[in-house]
């Protein structure tokens, strides 16, 4: 647990840990893939393994919407989407940056600890 506490005063590890929730908006999973990749333990790799599991969870939201979309019940569901997604990484990222912790809301657990 003192690990935790130690990589949350880092400021390397909170700029990466910011860079990859604010990646997500632009780059979809690759940023969370590749930090969850890199790091072996710690807080770090707890928030890349939620934001991981917050792009996964987008993915499917977005297939789903756009399946929607073609049957013309769901229009606007691709853009709230989108909004959603800036909304939450830009919330997780803040949060980050204070070195607390933040969970996605809506978010499937593919990657468990």
């Amino acid at each position: 647990m003192n690990n935790l506490m130690d990589d949350r005063n880092s400021e390397i590890d909170k700029l990466m840990i910011v860079l990859t929730h604010l990646g997500g908006i632009f780059f979809g999973v690759v940023p969370s893939l590749l930090v969850y990749l890199v790091k072996n333990e710690g807080w770090v790799k707890e928030n890349a393994r939620n934001a991981l599991n917050w792009q996964l969870s987008a993915l499917l939201y977005y297939a789903i919407s756009w399946v929607l979309v073609i049957v013309i019940i769901g229009f606007f569901l691709p853009w709230l989407l989108v909004a959603l997604n800036a909304i939450f990484c830009l919330v997780a990222a803040i949060r980050s940056s204070k070195g607390e912790d933040y969970r996605y809301p809506m978010t499937i657990e593919f990657i468990k600890n």
